[in-house]
Order: C-alpha cells, then sequence, then structure tokens
C-alpha cells in the first residue's frame, strides 16, 4: 500500500515524517529514520485495524428534479424543445450584460 507522506525539515536539525490523511507522524534526526519510524508506526497501526471504503451518500443524490431524468426520451417533440433551449442559451450568452 502507497501512503501519501509529508517530509519536512525540522528546525532542530531533525526531519518530520508525517502521513497524510491518517494521523501519523514520526521525528528523527535523519530523513530516512523518520520515514522508518512512520512506517513502522502505521504498520502497528494497520495490524491492529482495517482500513474500508465507506460511501457516503451525497445531499444532492435526492434531488427534488432526480424523478423527471429520462421522461422526455423518445417524445417527438423533444429535439425541438432542445433546440429552442440552446437558442435561448445562446441569446443570453450573447447579450452579456448579465451578471
Amino acid at each position: 500500500m502507497e501512503v501519501p507522506v509529508l517530509v519536512e525539515r525540522l528546525s532542530t536539525n531533525g526531519y518530520r515524517a508525517t502521513s497524510v490523511g491518517l494521523d501519523a507522524a514520526s521525528e528523527a534526526p535523519t530523513r530516512e529514520a523518520a520515514l522508518a519510524g512512520l512506517n513502522r508506526l502505521l504498520r502497528d497501526k494497520f495490524a491492529a485495524a482495517e482500513l474500508v471504503r465507506l460511501e457516503i451518500p451525497l445531499v444532492h443524490e435526492n434531488h427534488p428534479w432526480k424523478p423527471l431524468v429520462g421522461r422526455l426520451r423518445g417524445h417527438p417533440d423533444l429535439e425541438e424543445v432542445e433546440q429552442n433551449m440552446r437558442d435561448y442559451r445562446r441569446q443570453v450568452d450573447e447579450q452579456g450584460d448579465r451578471p
């Protein structure tokens, strides 16, 4: 598994390696030692836990217009309605004086 790591040089002539998003960091006198320390921390952390993906529904997934999507598919006037919308959008864009 690859983990993004931020490596910083400290004012105390050492290094800090911090995993991005996994809440773990290691400080050591050398860059390599800081990375090795972080590696140990993360291996220990994952040995006692598991990493899973969690699906979180977005608020917008239940958009009030969602049930209307596709209702006009195959309707004989659909192409004309879409062309009218494109024409109107072009007219509004050409005016250019709206905020």
